[in-house]
């Protein structure tokens, strides 16, 4: 927990791009999502949370599902999520309109607790406590939560690891692969549990790729193998003495990075997405010379992974890639990044933030105007997650503003199997993005005096329920259109209230998540008014700040450079790209 003399942890409001059809979405023949609208091809503001503090954004290049953690400490989840008895519903879809809220009470840790840390793999969910803790559910069938093997861990459920015996040892981050989690220590130390069959877990055991030591592995019978499973999680090899600061993992294989900024890369090497010149899977963490010289400036400072992909971010804000990124060319199957290198077009570019989803690849980097530009590329995107907007390609090989962010400070991005999250703080560009949904039933008449005044004395719209008020209808009246964001005394209050409501309810009726109102703290009713209502004019109402356009007029929100046309800024060079065939978005070996 934190003082009132504490800084107060960053913040944004979340924005989604790409596709919200989570019942079909990876499908062959898709269609629209279930309240009837297409995938967004540019970022929308998530309405039903977006007068939430959300201070980070999870979900995985394999996942259909995404975790957004506020400044209480919840998590709000939505998407397919792996555990549909969490979701409540047969198939584990949650809403975007109404994210499931998951409180540390609700798994009985003490008020006052956050959760800190997430992972998102493709069927399995964690979670980390401010305590040091960590708790999943999901898809066990390997063992891949550090639990007893199982089909499935139907609620969240504390994970003990071996660091529990050791004094003030605690975890504090967490990383998830298809069949497999890592557990990273306050101390440095990284555990794995979970399938060894490429060599994951990094403890020297494994089994196909390498025919005269093929520990770890089992013939059951013809043309079956089984593979050695770690539970409850195990101390990873050769690390040494080495203290590891972050981890990463993708679908088959991990990153790890040491106090000094060296990486050690294991598991699957296919494509060589391990970054080591070769396709050798690794049983254990070895170390990647790329990051390995004397120079300190050229050692790590971020590590991520794709899922065939590695990236490495050095101390000097350079971005690096190793394994296949793309479908075609240099850096695509045939021809792969055998070891670390550069992408040309952000040579000149200072990484602050990065992110790699199924086929997508995005980065956050300092402007011209002392902001901070959003830059994407990826080949085979199909649902618009990108967010290049609908009058470019879904997809661009070449790194590429996404021009819908222009003069929106993205703060994190977190890039998922077919959708993206983006995290910007609030400014005046940021009150032009459209909503999702975009329109929604609200009433036509001030909800205080209802009533119509003239043209002068329009009532003000809320940010979030599109609900109308005169500025002296207000309790106190405002004497002027407030600057930025502005919510209404309904909406102020509904994230308080949940939050009181969720602090106050018992551990033994919050463990049936399934019973729980899902539309907790995320704006209950989101597409439902909250007074006497009649459906929304398109004209829009004074829902503007000061120095900004109206938030829903029908023009654009700013000036675009027309699909076709080439363009510069801040040194990325943009250039439309033509739609490009389906492609891979995760590797499935």
């Amino acid at each position: 927990m934190t003082d009132g003399s504490e800084k107060e942890e960053r913040w944004g409001r979340v924005l989604i791009a790409g596709g919200i059809g989570w019942a079909t979405n990876g499908k062959k023949e898709r269609q629209a999502n279930s309240s009837g609208s297409a995938d967004l091809l540019e970022p929308h503001i998530l309405r039903s949370i977006c007068n939430v503090k959300i201070t980070k954004i999870f979900t995985g290049p394999a996942a259909n599902y995404a975790i957004a953690i506020d400044v209480h400490g919840a998590a709000h989840l939505f998407g397919k999520i792996p555990c549909p008895a969490l979701a409540g519903t047969p198939t584990g879809i949650i809403s975007e309109h109404t994210p499931l809220r998951v409180s540390p009470t609700s798994v009985g840790l003490p008020r006052g607790t956050k959760w800190v840390h997430a992972a998102a793999a493709r069927g399995h969910i964690l979670l980390v406590d401010s305590l040091g803790g960590v708790w999943g559910c999901g898809n066990n069938v390997m063992g891949q939560l550090g639990l007893g093997v199982c089909p499935e861990v139907e609620k969240f459920t504390r994970v003990t690891g071996p660091w529990m015996r050791e004094k003030d040892a605690s975890i504090v981050s967490v990383s998830a692969g298809h069949t497999f989690s890592l557990f990273l220590t306050n101390t440095g130390q990284v555990y794995a549990a979970g399938s060894s069959e490429s060599g994951q877990l990094g403890n020297g055991k494994t089994g196909k790729s390498n025919p005269a030591d093929r520990v770890g592995e089992r013939l059951l019978k013809a043309g079956k193998v089984s593979y050695d499973v770690e539970v409850p999680p195990r101390l990873v090899q050769g690390l040494g003495d080495r203290k590891i600061t972050q981890i990463a993992s993708g679908n088959q294989h991990s990153l790890a990075m040491d106090s000094e900024g060296y990486v050690y890369a294991w598991g699957f090497a296919g494509y060589s997405r391990l970054g080591l010149q070769d396709q050798k899977d690794r049983l254990v963490p070895t170390l990647v010379p790329s990051f390995a010289g004397k120079n300190e400036l050229s050692r790590a400072q971020w590590i991520f992974c794709g899922p065939t992909n590695s990236v490495v971010v050095d101390r000097q804000g350079l971005y690096w890639m190793a394994g296949k990124w793309k479908l075609t060319g240099d850096g695509s199957i045939g021809q792969p990044y055998t070891s670390f290198k550069t992408i040309q077009d952000i040579m000149g570019c200072k990484v602050l933030a990065a992110s790699s989803g199924g086929c997508t690849h995005f980065l956050t980097t300092p402007d011209a105007k002392g902001g901070i530009m959003t830059v994407g590329f990826g080949q085979g995107c199909l649902y618009g997650e990108l967010g290049l907007g609908p009058d470019l390609g879904k997809s661009t090989t070449r790194p590429t503003q996404i021009m819908p962010l222009e003069g929106i400070d993205v703060i994190d991005v977190a890039a998922g199997a077919f959708f993206t999250l983006f995290l910007a703080r609030p400014n005046g560009a940021l009150s032009d993005v459209p909503r999702h949904p975009v329109h929604i039933a609200s009433a036509s008449l001030c909800l205080v005096c209802n009533t119509h005044r003239n043209d002068d004395d329009l009532p003000l719209e809320c940010e979030k329920c599109d609900q109308p008020y005169h500025l002296d209808c207000l309790t106190p009246p405002l004497d002027e259109i407030p600057e930025g964001e502005w919510f209404c005394p309904v909406c102020e209050k509904e994230e308080e209230q949940a939050e009181r409501a969720v602090e106050e309810t018992s551990v033994e009726e919050k463990e049936l998540h399934a019973d729980t109102d899902t539309g907790t703290g995320t704006g209950t009713g989101t597409g439902t008014p909250r007074a006497k209502s009649a459906t929304r004019s398109v004209t829009p109402k004074t829902g503007a700040r000061k120095g900004t356009t109206p938030r829903r007029s029908e023009t654009p929100r700013r000036s675009e450079t027309p699909a076709g046309t080439a363009g510069t800024a801040g040194g990325i060079k943009r250039k439309a790209e033509s739609k490009i065939g389906p492609g891979e978005y995760y590797d499935v070996q």
